[in-house]
């Protein structure tokens, strides 16, 4: 266990992430796709309108997943830090009494 006086050092961010790798991945062909799309537009006048509607669902899905995902993440870690603060604190209170 921690000694009270010590705080927990978490380790730093390094690099780029899977989630940030996907994200750039989904901006990318978001972009390209819209681009072709317009460029199809241009030529016959209409684009498929199921295929538009597929890739936008399945992007904005893939987005929503993820932000589901790191917000699952960031509320575990945060009780994880409310369980310890909590023992800190039912430590710190057990030594005054004594």
């Amino acid at each position: 266990m921690n000694e009270p006086n010590k705080k927990t050092v978490l380790p730093e961010k390094k690099g780029i992430g899977v989630m940030d790798i996907i994200l750039i991945i989904v901006g990318v062909s978001l972009l390209s796709f819209t681009v072709y799309m317009i460029h199809l537009f241009k030529i016959y006048g209409a684009v498929p309108d199921t295929l538009v509607t597929c890739v936008f669902a399945c992007l904005g899905g893939e987005c929503g997943i993820m932000g589901w995902i790191k917000t699952t993440k960031n509320r575990n870690e945060e009780r994880k830090w409310q369980i310890e603060d909590e023992e800190r604190h039912r430590n710190e209170n057990k030594e005054e009494n004594y």
